[in-house]
């Protein structure tokens, strides 16, 4: 009878260390290069996944045996910093007077539904009441925006549209743009752009990106949301399949991803001291290489002052955060929000408040 009862501790226990140690390696994964590492890099979209089954076992050895306790307890320690940047949790502090509100939202071409008047597209209407003084787009086609314009003008007398139609970013602001220039690196479709806005006495360089695309067809993302309804019935579907050849899809993207995140980095430290805003959809989850490389000389907005794990995808059963805003030292963010209200696109925007630190 005591073996009886001892093998399914023994079991619960291995399972429970072997989820400790999947969660750390997604966790620390993030360092990996994916141009380099591909499949390793990828392991940070699983980090949530692991992160809720040992919080599962943490409250299971609370009811039944309280000193193993120690095993989720010490892995959670060990990812105290990556569980803060994928949840964090922050007193509200509101922004000070003179703060500035930065929205970033990939509108997926102006949203479902495109057969109405300009001045009844959803995401129009949403940009006409949000309040934002700086708005970066992505998934704004040149053509499209600058209809969208002839309503918007009122609000945003200022605006950038690229260089040239294969643009997809666009920039629209309250305050005068002096400048942009586009970030170079490779990418069929996908790109940054650098903006210098004058607020004020200040000059404040904004970076709209959107990083390499994944390119999922629907079959694709219905393959993923199978895997994830499945994943406890493996014998009933083709799930190790599907997973298989999704990893090798998103293989491509994720290095392509990997060499623009380095050269906006590049960019980035090249103009160091200046006030710096980092926004877009970054096509990347708070645990990955992209979100690390560049919060090493930024901070994330949404970690400093958001709160929960701020889902910004929302399609086909994936829900991640892809969509961020990140500020140099020299400048505090308040109240970063993913605005849950705005269901157009298939993301949400994500906004914050800026204030300037004083030389």
């Amino acid at each position: 009878m005591r073996l009886l009862k001892t093998i399914p501790k023994t079991i619960f226990i291995v399972i429970n260390v072997l989820t400790v140690v999947a969660m750390i390696f997604c966790a620390y994964s993030v360092v990996l290069p994916p141009q380099q590492y591909t499949r390793l890099s990828e392991s940070g979209m699983w980090f949530p996944l692991f992160l809720i089954m040992n919080v599962a076992f943490l409250l299971f050895w609370l009811i039944f045996k309280r000193r193993f306790v120690l095993i989720s307890l010490a892995g959670m320690l060990l990812c105290a910093a990556s569980i803060r940047t994928y949840a964090p949790l922050n007193f509200v502090q509101e922004p000070p007077t003179g703060a500035i509100k930065v929205l970033s939202y990939n509108i997926m071409t102006f949203g479902d539904k495109k057969d109405v008047p300009w001045n009844e597209n959803e995401i129009v209407m949403y940009l006409q009441r949000c309040g934002a003084d700086i708005v970066c787009l992505q998934e704004a086609t040149n053509g499209e925006t600058k209809k969208a314009l002839e309503v918007l003008k009122e609000q945003y007398p200022y605006y950038s549209l690229g260089e040239d139609e294969k643009n997809f970013l666009a920039c629209l602001s309250k305050y005068p743009i002096l400048s942009e220039r586009k970030i170079d690196y490779a990418s069929s479709s996908n790109a940054s752009y650098a903006y210098e806005v004058a607020v004020g006495d200040k000059t404040v360089l904004v970076v709209n990106n959107h990083l390499e695309s994944y390119r999922l067809s629907q079959a694709d993302k219905d393959d993923y949301k199978s895997i994830i309804q499945n994943y406890n019935h493996p014998e009933e579907n083709d799930s190790e399949e599907k997973l298989f050849n999704l990893f090798g899809k998103l293989a491509s993207p994720d290095s392509l991803r990997g060499m623009q995140v380095d050269s906006v980095a590049a960019f980035v430290q090249q103009n160091e001291g200046k006030y710096i805003v980092v926004c877009g959809d970054f096509n990347a989850s708070p645990i990955s290489y992209a979100h690390y490389r560049l919060t090493k000389d930024l901070n994330d907005a949404y970690t400093r002052s958001g709160n929960g794990p701020g889902i910004s995808y929302h399609r086909s059963g994936m829900y991640f955060r892809l969509d961020h805003i990140l500020v140099s030292p020299n400048i505090k963010a308040y109240k970063a929000v993913v605005d849950r209200s705005a269901k157009a696109s298939d993301h949400y925007p994500i906004y914050c408040y800026i204030s300037f630190d004083e030389e």
